[in-house]
């Protein structure tokens, strides 16, 4: 069982007045900058959204809103990290937030700070700096178990990883390689060079890559511990549970508005009994998975012991809740849904591509009930 080290957890610089504050500005700035239209044609880029947005969210201080004070961030909790996730889920906005805002941050904050890293987490809070995150073991968002990553006698880093989202054009690379027993981290800049190969995702707005690289340069993270990766995975989950649950609520509030206007027979299709009970088992789903996604940031800020569970019945929770509304929504639209014109198909795309990052609802099960057992 995982159990937190009491010194690598801060309560949040953060008052519940300023946090309401902070997700009302976001909610505004999303609803200005990022709405549908907008989404679309950042789909259209070669990042897959708009990189002025990213920018933005630094200037609002989003972007280092879990970085300590003393490396240039406001010191905010996993508790606040989900309050942004939540939010960017509701939008789709395909932003690397939870890669390069709360998952290296908490590696390079854990590990001996040098210049290099204090670098690159003070270009994360100024918005000039995207990371992205690849490798074979539970780390990477997206585990590639055919990664022939290795380090070199040199230092140097060399082998293939796929699966790498926003890889192609991320400022830094975090490889993580070995077992999950024995995992290596390195660091790699965009500037050492090595080879990508674009991939493609059935969600329009994800940018997979493969990296290859030949001797290419990197700094090794070599002050991780154990728990030091764990804990970064588990904040990582937390922040897509939110981002799930934020997405599920989003689509089932555009489905129920879509139940209330479409008529058929002289009466709103809302209330069919069939579709009402549908509905409400719906919202069963979006309020179990939006209280499971509190509930794991909570017990995360507070270095609960049992954290470690709380965020493994989070990730499957909003996993299959974000799966199995934007797919009823679907079918509670009807026709209008399977085409690209409406927005109920991008749920549906980003909820499969959300489905076996990092971990499959399957995994979390597992952990969880393991948890109980242990403790049994």
């Amino acid at each position: 069982m995982y159990a937190p080290n009491q010194e690598m957890w801060h309560l949040s610089t953060i008052q519940e007045s300023e946090r309401t504050a902070i997700r009302e500005a976001l909610v505004r700035f999303l609803r200005a900058e990022a709405g549908e239209d907008k989404l679309r044609l950042g789909m259209q880029s070669e990042r897959g959204y708009d990189h002025t947005l990213w920018q933005q969210m630094a200037d609002m201080g989003l972007l280092g809103i879990v970085i300590s004070e003393t490396c240039g961030g406001i010191g905010g909790s996993d508790i606040d990290a989900a309050v942004v996730a939540e939010e960017l889920g509701r939008s789709l906005l395909p932003v690397p937030f939870i890669e390069t805002c709360v998952m290296v941050p908490s590696l390079l904050e854990s590990d001996d700070i040098t210049e290099e890293t204090q670098d690159i987490l003070s270009a994360i809070v100024r918005g000039t700096a995207t990371i992205a995150i690849g490798g074979n073991t539970a780390l990477a968002p997206y585990r590639d178990p055919n990664s022939t990553l290795k380090l070199n006698s040199d230092g140097s880093v060399s082998g293939e990883v796929s699966l790498v989202m926003h890889g192609a054009h991320a400022d830094f690379l975090l490889l993580t390689f070995g077992s999950d027993a024995q995992t290596r981290c390195v660091l790699v800049s965009s500037d050492s060079g090595y080879d990508v190969d674009k991939q493609t995702a059935n969600d329009p707005a994800l940018r997979p890559a493969t990296i290859k690289l030949n001797n290419t340069p990197c700094t090794a993270l070599t002050g991780l511990r154990k728990d030091d990766l764990e804990r970064a995975r588990l904040r990582g989950v937390a922040a897509l549970s939110a981002l799930q649950a934020g997405a599920a609520r989003a689509i089932f509030e555009i489905t129920i508005d879509y139940l209330k206007t479409r008529y058929q027979f002289g009466r709103p299709i809302g209330s069919f009994q069939a579709l009402k009970h549908i509905a409400a088992d719906l919202f069963l789903e979006v309020e179990s998975a939006t209280s499971a996604a509190h509930a794991a940031a909570n017990a995360l800020a507070s270095a609960d012991p049992l954290a470690a569970k709380s965020v493994a019945l989070a990730g499957f929770i909003c996993n299959d809740a974000f799966r199995d509304v934007s797919a009823q929504a679907i079918q509670l639209h009807g026709g209008i849904a399977y085409t690209r014109e409406h927005v109920a198909h991008l749920y549906w795309r980003r909820a499969r591509a959300t489905l076996s990052m990092l971990g499959d609802s399957d995994t979390h099960r597992e952990t969880y009930l393991g948890a109980w057992e242990t403790a049994a």
